[in-house]
């Protein structure tokens, strides 16, 4: 019986860890940070509706209790928004930038079927984009003047 018992224990043993391993993998998020609108997948989804012309509908969804979401407009991506901890409300960090663009600090994690889900850490408001592009080390000097001095000559 001393032999039996060792082998179903250690048997057990490994199927607890090789069961449990997913759960461990799954702990810690990755660290990002992602420009996105917050958006209201109610109104977004069936209906495309988001932006400024649709922030006070976002405004009386969040109030129902609606869960934002972010959209990466560029990479057309959707993530999912979760608080950084237990018993705390997700949109709390994104409540007064409802439908504008944000950069937003936090933990990336992948849920199944490929679910992104952030762990919100941070908010501001999204910098504005250079008119004239990146790229251009003088646009902060003149940004779209027609005599820009770093322009190529011709």
């Amino acid at each position: 019986m001393g032999k039996s018992f060792c082998k179903t224990l250690l048997l057990t043993a490994c199927a607890v860890v090789l069961l449990a391993a997913p759960a461990w993998a799954q702990g810690k998020g990755k660290a990002i940070t992602l420009t996105a609108r917050v958006v209201d997948a109610i109104c977004l989804l069936p209906s495309g509706l988001k932006g400024e012309a649709h922030r006070e509908c976002a405004i009386g969804c969040d109030k129902a209790g609606v869960r934002m979401y972010l959209l990466d407009e560029k990479a057309n991506v959707m993530y999912a928004v979760m608080a950084d901890a237990p018993f705390k409300d997700p949109n709390a960090p994104l409540r007064e930038h409802l439908e504008r663009v944000v950069t937003v600090k936090g933990d990336l994690f992948t849920g199944p079927g490929g679910l992104k889900v952030i762990s919100v850490k941070a908010v501001q408001k999204a910098a504005a984009a250079q008119p004239c592009g990146a790229k251009n080390p003088c646009a902060a000097k003149n940004p779209c003047g027609a005599k820009n001095p770093c322009a190529p000559k011709k």
